[in-house]
C-alpha cells in the first residue's frame, strides 16, 4: 500500500491484516508510527484462525511473530492499539455441521455459526481472553449477528423457538412466523435475546481479563452492526440481524457501525438516500452520550477521495471515529450472497 502516511494523516483507525504489511513489524513502527493514532491488526479472521500463539483457536503461525512486535511496539508509543476478532464468521469451526447456520429450507451454511449456541459463545469468550492479554485496548468485533431474518431454522433453534409460537419444531416455518405479526415480533425478539447473551459472555471475558492483567483502562469491545439499504438501514438492521442497540449499548457501550457493505456506492448528499441514512444513524447520540463510542467502518477504502465520502457522513452524523481497511474479507462473496439471497 503507497499511501499508508496519507491515510495515517487523516486520523482514521486502519485495520490492516499482516499481508498488507511488506515489511517487519520493526520497520512499519519507525517509519509511520509519527503519522498514527491509532492502528489495528487482524486477530482472528473469517478463516477461524489467528494471528497469535493460541491455546484455543488453529493458529496462523506465519504472523504470530508479526502481532506481537506490532501491539509491543504500538502500546510502547502510547498509540491505540486495537485487535479485531470475527466471531459467528468462523470458516474452520463452521465445518462441523452441526454448528452451521441453517435456512428455513434446511440448507446449511458453512461459513455462518449459528448463534443460538452457548458453546460457541464460551469459545469466543476464550479467545477474548486470550487478545486481552496482550496490551491492546479494544477489539473489534465483527459477524456479531444473524445473516438475515430467514435464519435460523438449525434443530436447536426450531426447538427453543417452536413452543413459543405454538407450533411444533418439526412443523416451523419462516411463512408460519411472519405471517402473524405477534409470532414474528416474538421472531425478532428471541433472535435478539440470543445475539445479546453471547456479548455479555464477551465482555465479561473481558472483565475477567482487565482484572487479571491489571488493566489501568477497562478492554473495549466495539460490536459490528450492517447498515445497509438492502436490509432497511438501522430500524431494518435490527428485525434482520438480531440487534438491540441498547442492549449493546448496556452490554459493551461501543458501536461500529458497517456502512453499505453489500453496496458498492454510498448515497450522494442531498439524496433522498442519503437523508434516511443520516437519519436512522440516530441512536448513536446515546452510545457517545453514555461514554460510549460509535464509529464508522467500510470495507476497502483505498483512496482519499472515499474516506472523505465517509469521513462527510460521520461529520453530518455526529460520529468523529472512522474505521476502515484496504480489503474486504477473504469471504466476501459468500457473506454478500447469503446476506441478500432470496430465502
Amino acid at each position: 500500500m503507497s499511501n499508508f502516511r496519507e491515510f495515517f494523516m487523516q486520523k482514521l483507525l486502519i485495520l490492516l491484516r499482516p499481508t498488507d504489511l511488506d515489511m517487519p513489524a520493526k520497520d512499519f513502527i519507525s517509519t509511520y508510527a509519527s503519522y498514527m493514532e491509532s492502528i489495528g491488526i487482524v486477530g482472528k479472521g473469517p478463516t477461524g484462525h489467528v494471528i497469535y500463539p493460541s491455546r484455543t483457536a488453529p493458529v496462523d503461525a506465519e504472523y504470530t511473530q508479526l502481532f506481537e512486535d506490532l501491539v509491543g511496539l504500538t502500546s510502547a508509543l502510547d498509540i491505540h492499539t486495537v485487535a479485531s476478532m470475527d466471531f459467528y464468521t468462523d470458516a474452520w469451526f463452521a465445518k462441523d455441521p452441526k454448528y452451521h447456520t441453517v435456512s428455513p429450507r434446511g440448507e446449511p451454511m458453512p461459513h455462518q455459526i449459528c448463534p443460538n449456541r452457548e458453546e460457541f459463545w464460551q469459545y469466543g469468550a476464550e479467545i477474548v481472553g486470550e487478545l486481552a492479554a496482550y496490551p491492546i485496548d479494544e477489539i473489534l468485533l465483527f459477524g456479531a449477528g444473524f445473516i438475515r431474518d430467514h435464519f435460523c431454522f438449525c434443530e436447536r433453534c426450531r426447538n427453543d423457538f417452536a413452543p413459543l409460537v405454538d407450533q411444533e419444531p418439526n412443523r416451523l416455518t419462516y411463512e408460519y412466523i411472519i405471517e402473524n405479526p405477534d409470532h414474528h415480533a416474538k421472531w425478532h425478539e428471541w433472535r435478539s435475546g440470543k445475539v445479546s447473551e453471547g456479548l455479555k459472555y464477551l465482555q465479561a471475558s473481558a472483565r475477567d481479563a482487565d482484572e487479571k492483567v491489571g488493566r489501568e483502562n477497562p478492554l473495549s469491545i466495539s460490536v459490528e452492526v450492517l447498515l445497509d439499504p438492502e436490509t432497511g438501514f438501522s430500524e431494518g438492521g435490527k428485525g434482520q440481524y438480531g440487534y438491540d442497540y441498547s442492549s449493546i449499548l448496556e452490554i459493551t457501550g461501543n458501536v461500529m457501525i458497517n456502512m453499505y457493505p453489500w453496496s458498492p456506492i454510498l448515497p450522494s448528499k442531498g439524496s433522498s438516500e442519503y437523508d434516511e441514512l443520516i437519519e436512522s444513524l440516530y441512536y448513536t447520540s446515546e452510545f457517545q452520550r453514555r461514554g460510549g463510542t460509535a464509529s464508522l467502518f467500510r470495507w476497502g477504502v483505498t483512496t482519499i477521495d472515499q474516506l472523505r465520502e465517509l469521513k462527510a457522513i460521520g461529520k453530518d452524523a455526529n460520529i468523529d471515529r472512522i474505521v476502515t481497511t484496504f480489503s474486504y474479507p477473504s469471504d466476501y462473496s459468500t457473506r454478500r450472497e447469503s446476506a441478500i439471497g432470496n430465502y
